[in-house]
């Protein structure tokens, strides 16, 4: 048999299990969750907690009493210890996932990462804080070294996180050897990762990634300046069959979060009030309701394909 017939049979073997997999994803993912097959499933996902208390108290009464599903922990942040209490009071009724860090963005609020800082000389600036951008410069090795020790402390401190996400998105900007770090530390604990269909079918095999959400929402700044309510309504309007998440960041508008987000007007403290205020509304139990929206979480997903 010559190489050449033997490439093309096993391009074919692949794409049939690349077809395979999007079968599966996109049709059976509902089914598998307990849904009709063309559902339109929604994670509403409330990003940083352990930031700041005031984004943790918002936080848990959007989860309580609004319509925010889901949510991830920051394990280096200085209010993680009030997060985790929270979610190991609540063990089995609500999503926590880990949202894994390597930025720290504030003009006078820093954190650095939970490893030593001798450990990853290439993830933090001279005063050992992370940089407060995703930086090209950082190693491989030291992103590797650094989320293992947030995933680990999590679990050594009670939390059992349903998914890994990344804050900032930074694990997907940086490079695809930064990215494979991210999609192993879900293969190895287990756990699902948010990733979206841009992500290269070949990794997906490798990692043996078992979910991609279809689509990733989240309020831009110009989105933001357009009004934040008629953002969220056109989201919930426009959502389709599948696997959707909203990506939203709840806190009270207070002097802390003033103080933390000084100078820093994108995904501020004003900005931060008003995604509370949208999904604690009536417009959008309205909407939910009226698009027949099917609020799902990662833990579902998790004890689904996972456990």
């Amino acid at each position: 048999m010559g190489y050449r017939r033997i490439g093309i049979i096993i391009i074919l073997q692949f794409l049939l299990i690349i077809g395979a997999w999007d079968s599966f994803s996109q049709q059976n993912l509902a089914e598998k969750l307990g849904y009709p097959r063309n559902s339109k499933m929604l994670i509403i996902h409330a990003d940083d907690l352990g930031v700041s208390h005031s984004e943790n108290m918002a936080s848990f009464e959007a989860i309580e009493n609004g319509f925010v599903n889901s949510a991830s922990v920051m394990m280096p942040t200085p209010w993680v210890l009030e997060a985790v209490e929270y979610v190991k009071k609540n063990p089995s009724t609500h999503d926590f996932g880990l949202h894994l860090v390597l930025t720290s963005e504030w003009k006078n609020y820093r954190w650095g990462p939970v490893s030593s800082i001798n450990e990853v000389p290439s993830l933090i600036n001279k005063h050992g804080y992370f940089h407060n951008a995703c930086s090209p410069s950082v190693k491989p090795e030291d992103v590797e070294q650094e989320l293992r020790a947030q995933i680990d402390r999590a679990y050594a401190m009670g939390l059992n996180p349903t998914h890994l996400d990344s804050h900032m998105g930074c694990v997907f900007f940086i490079s695809t050897e930064v990215l494979e770090v991210y999609l192993s530390m879900g293969q190895q604990y287990n756990l699902p990762v948010l990733v979206g269909s841009r992500i290269p079918k070949a990794l997906i095999i490798k990692y043996d990634v078992k979910v991609i959400v279809d689509e990733i929402l989240g309020m831009s700044e110009d989105e933001y300046n357009n009004g934040p309510s008629a953002y969220y309504v056109n989201a919930l309007k426009s959502l389709k069959p599948g696997l959707s998440t909203i990506l939203i960041h709840p806190a009270y508008n207070n002097e802390e979060m003033k103080g933390m987000t000084v100078d820093h007007p994108d995904w501020g403290s004003e900005w931060r009030q008003k995604d509370f205020d949208f999904f604690m509304s009536d417009t959008c139990k309205k909407l939910l309701e009226e698009e027949k929206i099917v609020l799902v979480t990662w833990r579902e997903i998790k004890e689904a394909l996972y456990d």
